[in-house]
């Protein structure tokens, strides 16, 4: 890509009318508090475009979401922690059946956002991250709304998914895997246990993998994923492995 290319894009990001009515609510306080905040003011417009957003695959936007929003995350109740409110996808219309960013991601299997929430520790911070797993893995492929995308590709994003669970989880439970399957589910992918490593669930853990997840947990109870790992005085190989890139 050529660099007035990556300036356009990077213009066309920055001045976004999403990102910029983001900027307008951080800016004002008052609006942090649920019964300032207003149905009928910014939150509908702003969970109308985040769903939108998602289920385009657009992963600049997200995120440029998280890192206008990422001193908001330690708190799931302030309604600027846009990365735990839940919303209603298109093919779910029901208000009572919203879902939240990581669990939609999970369903439709997007891999590239998938990744950027992973950086961001958003999988850490949930409480059943095992959850997440068995969403990739058994969740129906037709909910992925996406045109020209074959089931073949959503296989092959499973599995990156997958992979990219691994590199976070010092543990999958395989168990709670089969036990799904012992109900009758189908996974999406027929031979998943070959991008689950055996250190997840057999054998004994990487102690590299325990170092990452250990420094990882450090950053993320100083709200520091994943901008924190690139201060570290430690070679630039070192760093892409903590920010999850092998």
């Amino acid at each position: 890509m050529s660099k007035s290319s990556k300036l356009c894009r990077k213009t066309a990001l920055g001045s976004n009318i999403f990102c910029n009515l983001i900027d307008k609510i951080v800016k004002r306080p008052s609006l942090h508090f649920l019964g300032q905040w207003g149905y009928h003011c910014y939150e509908p417009r702003i969970y109308r475009t985040l769903a939108k957003i998602l289920r385009k695959g657009n992963p600049d936007f997200v995120e440029l979401l998280l890192k206008k929003t990422k001193d908001y995350v330690q708190d799931r109740s302030c309604n600027l922690a846009l990365i735990w409110r839940t919303f209603t996808p298109v093919y779910c219309p029901s208000p009572l059946s919203g879902i939240t960013p990581l669990l939609y991601v999970a369903q439709t299997r997007q891999s590239n956002i998938l990744k950027i929430l992973l950086q961001y520790g958003i999988l850490e911070r949930e409480k059943n991250p095992i959850n997440i797993v068995l969403t990739i893995l058994l969740y129906p492929s037709r909910v992925r709304i996406m045109v020209d995308h074959e089931l073949v590709d959503i296989q092959e994003d499973a599995k990156t998914c997958l992979v990219l669970c691994s590199r976070v989880l010092s543990v999958i439970s395989i168990r709670e895997i089969e036990t799904q399957l012992s109900l009758g589910r189908r996974p999406i992918i027929s031979n998943w246990l070959d991008y689950i490593p055996p250190t997840r669930y057999k054998d004994p853990c990487e102690l590299l993998h325990l170092c990452r997840i250990t420094i990882r947990a450090q950053l993320l109870t100083n709200n520091m994923l994943p901008n924190g790992i690139f201060s570290l005085l430690i070679p630039v190989r070192l760093q892409n492995y903590l920010n999850l890139e092998s």
